[in-house]
């Protein structure tokens, strides 16, 4: 996982008391199926998002990542609805979906990508549950403060094998459960000119979702070398061809 920032002292102690239990800051790993892109700067991961770890309370008023090795720049919030930490994760048993924001107050310098994993199943078959694919919950970008609610420039979705939220058994891959998702905003392919100082992700789940895990990644294009360091570059292979021709003469 992408570690490359540090968390401020204030978010560090809001991951503390967000993710505390018994008097003791909980961690957690990534989820086993996300990954880490390349070019990411700054890794927040939101796994084991259970009854044992955080409560309704703390999921309303906004957690800082919990993952080893996370940023602590992304506050995730729910905004509305019934979904709540259960044995297993977030899960809602009846009404109407939850709605919920990824929030990042101070983005990563020269941001070109927004990558946003979730591991969320549902059942698209005979139950009708849609997750984050019901219509109008699918995740939309913000930035600037403003209320752009862009959908992902890229969507990519896996069917994988899962543990039952009732019965604890071991699900095998359906193709009616795209459980592990993950969005992609490329601020280019999107028309954005601006840099992007500030964003949120806002989206939905349905009832009976079993959301278990969250992962934002923030990407910026990697540096380009500058004529002098080409030249220097071009200048050393030099030198080395040289000495290599010289040794081989003398042998």
């Amino acid at each position: 996982m992408i570690t490359s920032r540090l968390p401020s002292a204030a978010l560090t102690t809001a991951a503390l008391l967000s993710f505390a239990f018994a008097g003791q800051a909980i961690a957690a790993t990534a989820h086993e199926s996300f990954t880490s892109p390349a070019d990411s700067v700054a890794s927040d991961g939101f796994n084991n998002l259970t009854a044992g770890r955080i409560t309704a309370a703390q999921l309303t008023a906004g957690l800082v990542a919990n993952v080893d090795g996370s940023a602590g720049d992304t506050i995730f919030r729910k905004m509305s609805g019934g979904a709540y930490p259960a044995s297993a994760g977030l899960y809602q048993f009846s009404g109407a979906g939850s709605t919920f924001e990824m929030a990042v107050a101070d983005a990563a310098d020269g941001l070109t990508s927004i990558v946003f994993q979730s591991y969320i199943n549902i059942s698209r078959g005979a139950n009708g549950v849609d997750g984050l694919f019901e219509t109008g919950y699918e995740p939309r970008l913000s930035y600037n403060n403003g209320t752009q609610f862009l959908t992902a420039s890229l969507v990519e979705t896996e069917n994988l094998s899962y543990t039952d939220f009732f019965t604890g058994q071991v699900v095998a891959s359906d193709p009616n459960n795209p459980n592990h998702a993950t969005f992609t905003w490329n601020l280019a392919a999107l028309a954005i000119t601006v840099p992007v100082d500030s964003f949120r992700i806002t989206f939905g789940t349905d009832t009976h979702s079993q959301t278990e895990a969250f992962q934002l990644d923030q990407l910026v294009a990697a540096p380009v070398p500058e004529p002098e360091t080409w030249a220097l570059m071009l200048g050393g292979l030099g030198l080395i061809t040289m000495s290599a021709r010289r040794r081989i003469t003398k042998g």
